[in-house]
């Protein structure tokens, strides 16, 4: 494409009249970019629908019959860069998707000891939760004690402590202790499998902007086209061919300026877009309908923990009161030495502040 536009040069300097020919090299790019729009446009007529692909086809093809190589190959440059960058912005999205899908735990151990997919544990299997390990399936504490971590289902950073007889959700990370835990629900039933299913059929529903813009494309396309072939047809009747000619090109230029694939293609994407990456940063929001009120609310509530904070336990001051017999950094020692082979949160800042000032467990 760049180089067929070299040939606009010709006539500047005698020489270079030759350039002229360089405009065939654009259809070099309309080969390899035309036959997926042609596949696309062709799909949606047998559906008895014309869409942005048609008007993309149309331009082109009529563009090569009047030999505007070079204006049919740039259209469908920036067609396909744009068909491009959309499919870019949902790739971003899947993997947004992806990221809340991968919540879902995949193996479970049972009691027995062997290790199956969760979608076999049945309701009352009894699972082996060891240190560390993804709870998988919903369930109730019948052996154990352990603090789990719910922050992936409640966006609570602040672990909580199970004991037998309470519920644990799949999907969470038991990070202390040892549980056995008696399955109250299958996988497909489970909290977090609920989850992801909330955020793809948010995906799939629609805000009324959007099928503002689908039924609006349903009637304007349609026009367009029509508009242009009678632009295109109708004066070859009653003028001369030249000027036939020139009307002809203006309609194709009408198929391509009157297109709407900017505002066909950006507002879905916006939406699908919006909703994965709150999804993924842990804001649900359940469809673009819920997503346009956001602009038109006055008061907002907030939860505090992991939504205004960090929710992460870090040492903000350290008040000593024999400071003559216990300076700073041997307190310090003294409650990392204590405290670093403990997974509490609150064990764990105090270790990373006394880290941070140097002053090391071993050392006391």
């Amino acid at each position: 494409l760049a180089i067929s536009m070299i040939h606009y040069a010709k006539g500047t300097i005698p020489p270079l009249e030759y350039l002229e020919y360089l405009r065939y090299a654009a259809l070099i790019s309309v080969v390899f970019a035309l036959p997926p729009v042609a596949v696309k446009a062709f799909k949606s007529l047998r559906q008895g629908m014309i869409n942005i692909n048609t008007l993309m086809l149309l331009a082109v093809v009529g563009a090569l019959a009047i030999q505007k190589f070079v204006e049919g190959a740039s259209v469908l440059f920036l067609f396909s860069l744009s068909d491009w960058l959309e499919s870019r912005a949902s790739e971003r999205a899947r993997d947004a998707i992806s990221a809340i899908i991968a919540l879902k735990p995949e193996k479970a151990q049972l009691q027995q000891g062997a290790t199956v997919a969760v979608e076999d544990v049945e309701v009352d299997d009894i699972v082996v939760v060891r240190a560390g390990a993804k709870i998988p399936v919903d369930g109730r504490v019948i052996r154990g004690a352990s603090s789990v971590d719910e922050s992936s289902l409640t966006g609570e950073s602040r672990p909580v402590s199970k004991r037998v007889g309470d519920s644990v959700s799949g999907g969470t990370i038991n990070l202390t202790g040892y549980l056995e835990v008696c399955c109250s629900a299958v996988a497909e039933d489970s909290a977090v499998a609920r989850l992801v299913k909330l955020v793809q059929d948010a995906q799939m529903q629609r805000s009324p902007t959007e099928q503002m813009v689908d039924r609006l494309a349903a009637v304007y396309t349609p026009i367009v086209v029509l508009a242009a072939l009678l632009m295109a047809s109708l004066p070859w009747a009653f003028l001369p061919p030249l000027e036939a000619e020139k009307i002809l090109y203006k309609a194709l230029v009408l198929l391509v300026v009157a297109c709407p694939c900017a505002l066909v293609i950006s507002t879905p994407i916006t939406y699908v877009c919006a909703l994965a990456n709150a999804a993924k940063r842990g804001i649900l929001i359940k469809g673009g309908v819920h997503l346009e009120t956001l602009a038109r609310i006055r008061s907002l509530a907030l939860d505090k923990t992991g939504t205004l904070t960090h929710g992460v336990f870090v040492l903000s001051s350290l008040r000593l009161l024999q400071q003559e017999h216990y300076p700073r950094k041997r307190v310090l020692q003294l409650m990392a030495a204590v405290e670093n082979f403990s997974s509490h949160p609150i064990a764990s800042a105090l270790c990373h502040a006394a880290a941070a000032e140097g002053a090391h467990g071993e050392e006391a």
